[in-house]
């Protein structure tokens, strides 16, 4: 729980510094917008992606753990090398997923922003806009959590009930002693 709370403080004093000196949701002053096609997000460009933390607290409370909870966690829950490295390409095959969706994000807000900055747009305009940005921050929070689905499974029963405890949390039936009758019927 200290690990948590250190590393949200962390990220959002991160943030915050990253506003404050102007480095993050800096956006071109109207009369910078060029009249070419919105500008692409070069893939080695810094993307801040908010983190849902309602989710992940509400994933891992009902024994869904984060990859890189598991990453953490990963010698005091006995993790294998095997395991270990699932995680890993799971947490990297996550982060290229999350980065390129938050690239789309940026670049359909971007669209947005200019349609309104040349006095482009219309309710329908306006409208099928903004429910593209809800359609990709819709599939990078089920991406997120999808994370959290396939992290749960590189786990055995004795480890989730470990990660339990290690957290606090009272495993359901329909959590960990699921998993240990999953596990009788030859996992």
């Amino acid at each position: 729980m200290t690990r948590r709370l250190i590393a949200t403080l962390a990220f959002g004093l991160t943030l915050a510094a990253g506003f404050a000196l102007g480095s993050i949701g800096r956006q071109p002053a109207p009369e910078q917008v060029v009249d070419t096609d919105i500008p692409t997000i070069p893939p080695t460009a810094a993307i801040i992606v908010p983190l849902q933390t309602d989710d992940h607290s509400r994933a891992e409370s009902n024994l869904f753990p984060a990859p890189q909870t598991l990453l953490q966690m990963a010698e005091s829950l006995g993790l294998n090398e095997d395991q270990r490295q699932q995680i890993r390409q799971l947490q990297l095959a996550l982060e290229a997923e999350t980065m390129a969706l938050a690239r789309r994000i940026l670049t359909e807000e971007r669209r947005l922003e200019r349609a309104f900055a040349e006095g482009n747009i219309d309710a329908g305009r306006l409208d099928g806009q903004t429910a593209r940005i809800a359609n990709l921050q819709g599939r990078l929070r089920a991406t997120r959590l999808r994370g959290h689905l396939a992290a749960r499974d590189a786990l055995t029963p004795e480890q989730l009930l470990r990660f339990a405890e290690q957290h606090g949390v009272a495993p359901t039936p329909a959590s960990a002693r699921d998993d240990l009758a999953r596990d009788d019927l030859g996992r």
